[in-house]
């Protein structure tokens, strides 16, 4: 175990996540010069911005069969993404518990690159997530002080669920 790691487990015990869930949209929604891409295997990843910033990140290989990862593109630019999990339990590894999703897509580790931050993308990503046709709830969490996931998540018309520690 690497002092990271440590360090990480040892935070958990100190950590609050709060969960947050809505139901798809009632009414589909679009937003003018925006196009949501779902990716389900890393070899469609064709945009060179974004597969350079997955590879560095270390997340192409997460695309699978139960991981999808989302891509907001404003005017054909990559601004924002986040993944989609299928599955039926989660780790959530800032608070080192596993939940459970019954009858549940988690949707997880959302980013906007910083250039594009505070602009709204955030809660667009996840307003046309909520457009996919599924019974399903969808379900989303942030650590407490994460002020800027917070405000978008309630934003995209989610609401508060629970807290965990």
């Amino acid at each position: 175990m690497n002092i990271k790691n440590v360090f990480n487990y040892l935070c958990s015990f100190f950590r609050v996540i709060y969960v947050f869930e809505s139901k798809k949209n009632n009414n589909k929604i679009k937003f003018k010069n925006f196009r949501l891409k779902k990716y389900e295997l890393a070899s469609e990843v064709k945009n060179k911005e974004l597969k350079d910033y997955l590879i560095e990140e270390k997340k192409l290989k997460r695309i699978n069969k139960n991981q999808k990862l989302y891509v907001l593109f404003y005017k054909k630019k990559f601004v924002s993404m986040g993944w989609m999990y299928n599955g039926a339990s989660w780790k959530i590894d800032e608070i080192n518990k596993r939940i459970s999703l019954n009858r549940k897509i988690l949707l997880w580790d959302f980013v906007t690159l910083s250039k594009f931050r505070n602009k709204g993308f955030y809660s667009k990503l996840l307003l046309l997530i909520k457009n996919l046709n599924t019974k399903k709830i969808f379900l989303i969490y942030c650590l407490k002080n994460n002020n800027a996931s917070k405000a978008g998540i309630l934003n995209s018309k989610f609401k508060l669920k629970k807290k965990i520690n």
